[in-house]
């Protein structure tokens, strides 16, 4: 496989990941209450890290990411993370 080819396969692959995370999204906000919060951008990716850590520790209900966007199921915790992080 040639270097173009696998560079097509990874973005092809991080496109399916995208649109998968934005139905599953759509549908677990409209049909069951779930929270989307969207960061702006990570500053590194240490931040990234850091946030993702964090999440582990401190959420206590379901949550999922998507780069710099995030769903939880529960409000609370949305909010916990919204504060902390969204500046």
């Amino acid at each position: 496989m040639s270097m173009q080819d696998e560079i097509l396969e990874e973005l092809d692959s991080q496109m399916h990941s995208a649109i998968d995370f934005e139905i599953l999204t759509d549908v677990l906000v409209k049909s069951c209450g779930w929270h989307r919060v969207s960061l702006e951008r990570f500053r590194d990716n240490r931040h990234a890290v850091d946030i993702t850590t964090w999440c582990q520790d401190n959420v206590k209900n379901q949550w999922k990411r998507n780069g710099c966007h995030f769903i939880f199921e529960n409000t609370g915790d949305a909010v916990v993370f919204t504060l902390k992080w969204k500046s």
